[in-house]
């Protein structure tokens, strides 16, 4: 591993000495390929490698960050992202919608980009994310911790601790939930977006109430989730979503926007529901129909576990990646090169 610090936000100075100190490495190490994600990341590489005239440059597009800005920083931001995928011979979007929405930006053309299989980013461990006695007996241990009862229903979110993952208006939707089911919690697992964090309101309204349980974000997340008798992402953006398919390994029926990225995880009806962006009556309601009806919940939890294994191995989807790795390599690896 070779470390290279860089800037997650705007920092042109910085980031022309992290190009320099790339483009450095590359040249030293004389790579085959160079695989590059995430929005600073992929375009400090993409230049260095384009600098270099690396014979392979593959790009992963895991979501439009800019999107979730205006003015001057969503221009700068769209410009960046489209640098960083015209630097590279070939991209992978982690979802179809993805794929769709970045071509429909202007990002690249069509033919330049494909998605793995049915997306993610990197599949599922079938193995931690499974229901076994193990995994039963952790859940009812952070359960009986928490101070929740088995007859008690726990709505679950995993991910960042930010308003654009629509934390607001999940926490509206439970809140009017809590006056019809007095055994009702919210478990909510992951750290503060340190660029878009939770206003102080929203903070206060979370932490202020006995029936929401804020976790810092676990290793054994899969044991946390297992707690849970319906997962919720109600974000306002995604690339893919993978706490969705994670949820639904665990046989947990999901909750999630109607928005890019979140419908390639959820088969609407099937695996769980998907509701209207920023809009609590519709979260609500979904949430009701799960509440009401636990027969519901165990169907889709199963119809996800299949739909999981048929879709999001892990294996499966590195398997599909090393062959990307190997067709790019086969076609454009030059005399010198390792």
């Amino acid at each position: 591993m070779i470390v290279v610090p860089m800037e997650r936000g705007f920092a042109l100075a910085t980031d022309l000495k992290c190009v320099w100190k790339l483009y450095r490495i590359f040249k030293r190490e004389r790579f085959d390929l160079i695989h590059y994600s995430t929005p600073k990341a992929a375009l400090l590489a993409g230049l260095a490698g384009r600098a270099l005239g690396c014979p392979a440059l593959l790009c992963t597009l895991r979501g439009l960050g800019y999107a979730a800005f205006g003015g001057w920083k969503r221009l700068v931001g769209k410009l960046c992202e489209k640098v960083a995928c015209r630097c590279a011979h070939h991209v992978i979007a982690i979802s179809h919608s993805l794929k769709e929405q970045a071509v429909g930006e202007g990002l690249l053309t069509a033919n330049r980009i494909n998605v793995l299989g049915a997306g993610s980013s990197k599949g599922v461990n079938l193995d931690v994310f499974r229901l076994n006695a193990q995994t039963n007996t952790a859940a009812q241990r952070i359960r009986r911790d928490l101070g929740i009862c088995d007859s008690d229903i726990v709505i679950g979110y995993a991910g960042r601790m930010t308003e654009e993952k629509g934390t607001g208006e999940l926490f509206g939707a439970v809140e009017g939930l809590k006056r019809q089911y007095s055994g009702l919690h919210l478990l909510m697992i992951g750290h503060t977006d340190q660029r878009n964090p939770l206003t102080k309101r929203s903070l206060e309204l979370l932490s202020q109430n006995e029936y929401v349980h804020l976790i810092p974000f676990k290793d054994n997340v899969a044991d946390y989730m297992a707690a849970m008798d319906i997962l919720v992402l109600p974000s306002y953006r995604e690339g893919f979503g993978n706490s969705l398919i994670e949820a639904s390994a665990l046989q947990i029926p999901v909750v999630a926007t109607d928005i890019p990225g979140c419908r390639d995880a959820v088969i609407d009806g099937i695996t769980g529901i998907l509701v209207k962006p920023r809009d609590v009556s519709s979260l609500q309601r979904a949430l009701e129909v799960l509440i009401e009806k636990p027969e519901k919940r165990i169907v889709m939890g199963k119809n996800g576990r299949r739909w999981v294994q048929n879709n999001f191995d892990r294996q499966v989807v590195w398997e599909r990646l090393m062959l990307v790795y190997k067709q790019m390599l086969g076609n454009s690896v030059e005399p010198g090169h390792k």
